[in-house]
């Protein structure tokens, strides 16, 4: 690679299936080449996403499964500064801590100089401070990230809830979203698929995992009573977990066979997404802006997140977070098609906000810092 290109170095505790390393995943794929040589550095190897990552940039595993003894000295008998030192690539312009936590106390350890330093936040850490348990006391995390020149959070309020939780921490704290594959999802979605099942006037759609915090229990009971009030409508639901058994039974024992139908972890969701027309979210979750991608009109319960994601209800119909008001708010959609539309129109422009090269400004301000 040419000598002329910045050289950034990206710290990650590990390439799990986390949020953090999906966005980075996102990140290595859409960076600028041509202007910057891009190394990851993975404490624990392995993951979901370090195969993308090694296709896509420079890629160093500190820790392997069997690195026993290795293992030990990283995270609790080496002083950071040493770990840094014969661990951690050298010689970056830029350099990133990618997770919170032990990634982010190893990186405040540089002895890089030269290099900006970055530290990204994908938690509440005032709502979950899991980070405790790396750190002495709030007094030698705040010192930690003090060493920073600025503290990215992806959202903001996960930049208000840092604030909160980090009085005295004197950087600068900004908002950088965090990188969405809009172009994959509008591509995927070009071939809509025909196995669409029984005709209906209402497709609502909805995705997420099938865990009791996702509500789907709620949802599904919201669709019984509107097909027993007349409502053509069926709902189509995209993910896996532990109530798949629960709400099965619950669609064989209403008579729901031809109106709801569970695809599971789909490879292709959008396909489907794209023909719905209305997409139900009781969830934050990055499904909710693929939809918004995809121009579908969302309806959500209220959470904290879903009012910053869409505008306080400007770009998506929000209601109290609980059945009742669920319920109301799907009815009133269904029966006012002007108002559907009106929050089709309004969810699709917020989409374009997501596009991927909107998104990678940002990113590449800080490369190029």
């Amino acid at each position: 690679m040419g000598n002329n290109k910045r050289k950034i170095l990206i710290l990650i505790e590990s390439l799990d299936s986390g949020d953090a390393a999906k966005a980075l995943s996102t990140l290595v794929q859409y960076i600028d080449k041509t202007t910057n040589d891009v190394t990851v550095c993975a404490i624990n190897a392995g993951g979901q996403y370090e195969s993308v990552i090694k296709e896509n940039a420079n890629y160093k595993a500190i820790l392997t499964a069997d690195s026993g003894m290795k293992r030990k000295m990283v995270y609790k008998n080496l002083p950071m500064s040493m770990v840094y030192k014969f661990y951690v690539p050298q010689g970056s312009d830029v350099e990133i801590v990618y997770s919170e936590g032990f990634a982010t106390k190893l990186l405040s350890a540089s002895s890089n100089k030269k290099a900006k330093k970055y530290a990204w936040v994908h938690t509440d850490l005032n709502k979950n401070h899991w980070t405790r348990e790396v750190f002495s006391d709030i007094k030698e995390e705040t010192e930690v990230y003090n060493r920073f020149d600025k503290v990215i959070g992806v959202t903001h309020l996960i930049c208000d809830a840092f604030k909160k939780e980090f009085p005295n921490v004197k950087q600068p704290v900004e908002t950088i979203y965090d990188p969405i594959d809009s172009l994959s999802v509008r591509l995927k979605s070009l071939n809509a698929s025909n196995d669409t099942g029984p005709s209906v006037k209402y497709r609502l759609v909805a995705h997420g995992r099938l865990e009791s915090r996702n509500e789907y229990g709620r949802l599904f009971r919201i669709v019984k009573r509107l097909v027993d009030e007349g409502y053509d409508l069926g709902l189509w639901v995209f993910g896996d977990g532990s109530e798949r058994g629960i709400l099965d039974h619950y669609i064989k024992e209403n008579n729901l066979q031809e109106r709801i139908k569970m695809f599971g972890a789909h490879p292709n969701p959008y396909r489907y997404t794209i023909q719905g027309d209305l997409f139900v979210c009781s969830s934050l979750s990055s499904s909710v802006i693929k939809a918004l991608i995809l121009g579908l009109p969302v309806i959500a319960a209220e959470t904290p997140e879903l009012k910053e994601l869409l505008k306080n209800g400007e770009c998506g119909y929000i209601v109290p977070n609980n059945e009742t008001g669920l319920y109301e708010g799907i009815k009133k959609l269904l029966d006012d098609p002007q108002l559907l539309a009106q929050y089709r129109q309004k969810g699709e422009a917020r989409g374009w906000d997501f596009d991927i090269e909107a998104l990678m400004v940002p990113y590449e301000n800080i490369m190029m810092s």
